[in-house]
């Protein structure tokens, strides 16, 4: 008796999955009308523009904007009306809230979808009002909503009502910063989530400052804003270096003395750089409302955006009074970036010299003392008469010697001051004897005091940007062993890092831990390197080809030599359907067709990644070839783990899923659907993909 009724229950099951396909379920683009009107009533959460009697349809577009409630409302049969507006607050407080990504759900797919009280209405009996926003669906009539995907009744999981802030006092030039959203003032934000809400508020001519309120759900709450003047006051010094003199200097030591120069003015002027002014003038941090301490989350969060508007506006307050002196400053420090980035070429005097069998030690400096430097090595060609050069060291009409360096000296300090500059940056030695001219071969020795310069130091030895060797640069070994370790090594490579999250499995909301997976079907060639199975016939050879004709255990073997496994189902559609709750990944982009993502309906497959990838970076989620999954299939199976389901634990068939190049339909590429076989079976259109634990560090 007990068999009779539960197969009874199966057929039903599968006559309602069948027969009530999800297009009857939802509504289309062609069912909405535009210009359509419905009277503003009383009970309608939406305000009608200008004082209207009315409210008019019109076209549905997408991202919502923010601070706009929208209406899905039935004109009549199939026909509705998309509608959008300003919120009524004694309306939004008695709505039904439902979020939308608790649910899985984006704006764009919750719109298109019929919702109802109850799952045994049928389908024209949906709600005829739902409510929307950016992050919510709400229903004005009752407190549960379901909706039909993937041929199976799904239930909405509700969540408090938001509240609603509202800014009004602020001039319209103004506007609102909330993370990456801007919002021009006045304006109504919603929704809001309880708790503590805080936003940074900039006006043309005033600091700008992070206001913060307490949101309680359902109700209106409006922002109240500080707004505190720029301040006009500009320090001045007496200075007679001038921006007009600093664009006039011919050269880098020209430009240093005006440095110099107008360093000791700005000492002498003891320009006052405290802020204590500023900070008696901006409001304090608020203190955490009732109810929330100093260490809560949203707290901390405001805390941080404060302090850093705070001193955002700080710095603008400084700056503002040292506009002048920093006016000035900033043309030294860009006419000496200029001048530093020239190569020179001097001559230079020789202040000493040492050899020994062609081994030269040179030593150099100038007048100046911007030049200390010793050269050792050889010259370039060698000299016949080493002996030469020595003597015509002492006599400069004899011979010449020049340096190349680049024209960035390091700068030593007392305290504010420059006391001294030094070159160090040289990268050529060249002598001139005898209408010859001769290369140095060494290197150049700086004095001890200039080389321990941490900017000097930084020069001489730059950090290196780290290579990594790519798969196929790696040194080649002739053992078979090695040869397949390398080819098992760029077979795990090929892979998408699919990161935590939750999704819509088998009628239940499941969190996946993060974990890697193929972006390909494995091919005929790869498995043919690693396996080196005689035994198993491909009906398609060429090594492109996504592998075939091997059967679940194989399949298994295969990813666990590579140091992987197969995925489980959840797995598996959890990283094909790419955060989408559509069993197909072509559903709801614009214009797509079946076909660009999927191999079907054809004589044999194709080779792996012909078609486009889902939004994941997988190929052939979709068609090709089927693929086995690790999950054992059991038809009473009814338990799904809430945390990374594994399958059932009876039943001795294994999982296969995405349809095959023989499915006749994309219908039939379903990802939510499923197939089952012996894992003895194997086919020419059934294959696999592995997956891998995850690299991310936690």
């Amino acid at each position: 008796m007990l068999r009779i009724w539960l197969t009874i229950f199966s057929v039903a099951a599968i006559a309602f999955a069948g027969g009530n396909r999800d297009y009857r379920f939802s509504v289309p683009d062609e069912q909405f009308r535009e210009d359509a009107k419905i009277v503003d009533a009383e009970n309608m959460c939406l305000e009608a523009a200008d004082d209207s009697a009315y409210l008019h349809s019109e076209k549905i577009k997408f991202p919502l904007e923010q601070g706009n409630l929208y209406l899905r409302a039935k004109i009549k049969g199939n026909r509705y009306g998309w509608y959008s507006g300003k919120i009524k607050a004694d309306c939004y407080k008695q709505l039904h809230a439902f979020n939308l990504q608790t649910n899985h759900l984006t704006a764009f797919e919750a719109a298109h979808l019929r919702f109802y009280a109850g799952t045994s209405l049928r389908p024209f009996q949906d709600e005829g009002e739902v409510y929307f926003d950016k992050k919510y669906l709400y229903s004005s009539r009752v407190a549960n909503l379901y909706f039909v995907q993937n041929g199976k009744w799904q239930k909405l999981i509700p969540t408090s009502l938001t509240g609603i802030v509202v800014v009004d006092s602020l001039p319209k030039e103004a506007f609102l910063l909330m993370g990456a959203d801007k919002i021009y003032a006045p304006a109504t934000i919603a929704p809001v989530d309880t708790g503590l809400f805080y936003a940074t508020v900039f006006v043309p001519g005033y600091y700008p400052y992070t206001a913060g309120l307490h949101v309680t759900s359902g109700k209106t709450s409006r922002l109240k804003t500080k707004l505190i003047p720029v301040d006009t006051v500009v320090y001045q010094i007496e200075s007679e270096v001038t921006t007009e003199r600093i664009a006039k200097t011919k050269n880098l030591e020209e430009t240093e003395v005006l440095y110099d120069q107008f360093i000791a003015d700005l000492s002498r002027a003891n320009i006052d750089r405290g802020t204590a002014a500023f900070d008696s003038i901006y409001p304090q941090v608020k203190r955490p409302p009732q109810g929330m301490d100093s260490t809560n989350a949203q707290y901390v969060a405001y805390t941080v955006t404060f302090e850093g508007s705070r001193s955002r506006s700080r710095a603008q307050w400084l700056s503002g009074r040292l506009s002048g002196i920093l006016e000035t400053n900033n043309a030294l420090l860009a006419r000496l970036d200029t001048l530093q980035k020239d190569t020179m070429r001097v001559q230079i005097p020789l202040k000493s010299i040492d050899w020994n069998d062609s081994l030269f030690t040179f030593q150099f400096a100038d007048s100046t003392g911007r030049i200390a430097v010793g050269f050792e090595g050889n010259l370039t060609p060698a000299l016949s008469v080493p002996e030469s050069v020595f003597v015509a060291a002492a006599d400069s009409s004899l011979a010449q010697f020049t340096l190349t360096f680049e024209n960035k000296p390091v700068w030593k300090y007392d305290g504010a001051k420059v006391k001294s500059r030094h070159h160090y940056r040289f990268t050529k030695l060249q002598v001139s004897y005898l209408n010859e001219t001769y290369t140095g071969k060494g290197k150049f020795i700086l004095p001890a005091e200039i080389l321990l310069e941490p900017e000097v130091q930084e020069w001489l030895n730059p950090v290196k940007d780290t290579v990594v060797a790519k798969p196929d640069s790696i040194a080649k070994n002739d053992s078979a062993e090695a040869k397949k370790d390398t080819v098992e090594e760029n077979i795990s490579r090929a892979v998408a890092e699919i990161d935590s999250g939750s999704f819509r499995f088998k009628n239940k909301i499941v969190h996946m831990s993060p974990f890697r997976i193929r972006k390909t079907e494995v091919t005929v060639g790869e498995y043919r390197d690693v396996m080196k199975d005689s035994t198993t016939k491909f009906t398609f050879n060429d090594s492109l080809m996504p592998v075939h004709n091997v059967n679940w255990e194989k399949a298994r073997a295969f990813c666990k030599a590579i140091g992987g496994d197969l995925p489980t189902e959840a797995q598996w559609e959890y990283a094909a359907r790419a955060g989408k709750n559509e069993g197909s990944i072509w559903r709801n982009r614009n214009g797509a067709l079946p076909f660009e993502y999927a191999v079907y309906n054809v004589d044999g497959p194709r080779p792996v990644a012909s078609a486009k990838p889902n939004a994941w970076g997988l190929y052939d989620v979709s068609g090709n070839v089927a693929e086995w999954t690790r999950d054992k299939y059991s038809w009473f199976s009814f338990y799904v783990e809430s945390e990374d389901p594994t399958g059932s634990f009876f039943g001795d068939n294994r999982i296969f899923k995405g349809g095959s190049w023989k499915s006749k339909t994309s219908n039939a590429l379903d990802l939510t659907d499923r197939d089952d076989e012996d894992p003895r079976y194997w086919s020419n259109y059934l294959g696999f993909r592995c997956v891998f634990p995850s690299q991310v560090k936690k």
